[in-house]
């Protein structure tokens, strides 16, 4: 069957591969740069639960994830309500956060900065629309 989004497949492939080499150059585990990612957005902590939803990964690689990171006295875990789990940063966490994903964010917005309004408004627009109406499909298999 042809594919309509072969490009698309092959660009989103490349900012994979992109993300996965900044990790690599950090000395970080996929999962634990994403996890550091959202963390930019939760400065306060987060429910574990938002972790594995906003770093689009599954909740055991999170888990596993989360434990290698407390071992290594990067986060700490506090109970939340009911089964709800809060996740914080430790101060090494925060530091190793502002050392690493922050160089990726100051180049995503680098790049961003170089658009127009229009191109930045149309850009999240499309992706935004796409993704959407993409999950309710799938949903509907």
């Amino acid at each position: 069957m042809e594919s309509r989004f072969k490009e698309w497949v092959y660009i989103e492939g490349l900012m994979q591969s992109a993300y996965h080499e900044s990790a690599l150059k950090m000395n970080l585990s996929d999962s634990e740069f994403w996890i550091l990612y959202v963390f930019n957005f939760h400065q306060e902590g987060c429910n574990q639960s938002v972790l594995y939803k906003e770093a689009c990964l599954t909740k055991s690689t999170v888990n596993s994830a989360i434990r290698k990171m407390e071992q290594k006295d990067l986060l700490y875990l506090t109970p939340g309500e009911g089964r709800n789990t809060m996740v914080f940063l430790t101060e090494k966490g925060r530091k190793l956060m502002e050392d690493t994903v922050y160089k990726v964010i100051q180049i995503e917005n680098t790049i961003y900065d170089t658009w127009t309004p229009e191109e930045q408004k149309l850009f999240m627009k499309l992706n935004c629309d796409f993704a959407e109406k993409l999950r309710d499909k799938i949903n509907e298999l």
